[in-house]
């Protein structure tokens, strides 16, 4: 069903996704739905394999409660983190940023009570984000294929994402 209506709102980019001017324009509901479009169809696949492997990595042991209120809590912090820390940055779309916070979140939560693998996750994930952003900052394009990746919101939802999960490390087992 997620992928289904994903794929059901591609067609509506332009009035969805993240762009600046419409946000501070009054457009508000741009700083979560952003994360749900998608620049084409190759940018939309790759990031439905990711959500996948992801899910089926981590989430199948995840509360669905707490995965929605994880998504809506991540993507508004990416996005508001962009639109105050990154002023030239005029638009962003695809789950990326977001797939990026919700491993480094549940990657700290899971590694308390479960197989420690989750905190090889977390390194993973950790060194893939260092490394975009030192090569972006060296003058390296980040792109795939024609499309910019906007490595920024990988960083972002990372940090978010670990610091969130530390911060509720203690909190109640997620699974069932």
């Amino acid at each position: 069903m997620f992928v289904c209506g994903l794929w059901l709102i591609q067609r509506y980019l332009g009035l969805l996704e993240y762009d600046r001017q419409q946000i501070l324009t009054g457009q508000l509901w741009r700083i979560w739905s952003g994360h749900f479009v998608h620049t084409n169809s190759a940018h939309f696949a790759l990031n439905i394999v990711a959500a996948l492997i992801i899910y089926f990595g981590f989430l199948t042991r995840i509360k669905l409660r707490d995965l929605l209120l994880s998504v809506f809590v991540f993507a508004a912090l990416i996005s508001l983190t962009l639109l105050c820390v990154y002023p030239s940055l005029d638009w962003y779309n695809g789950l990326s940023g977001l797939l990026h916070a919700l491993v480094a979140y549940f990657a700290v939560r899971m590694a308390r009570t479960e197989d420690k693998i989750f905190w090889a996750a977390l390194v993973v994930i950790w060194v893939k984000v260092i490394v975009e952003t030192v090569r972006v900052h060296l003058g390296y394009e980040s792109t795939v294929g024609e499309m910019a990746i906007i490595t920024e919101a990988h960083l972002i939802g990372t940090f978010f994402g670990t610091v969130a999960g530390f911060a509720l490390r203690k909190s109640r087992s997620l699974t069932p």
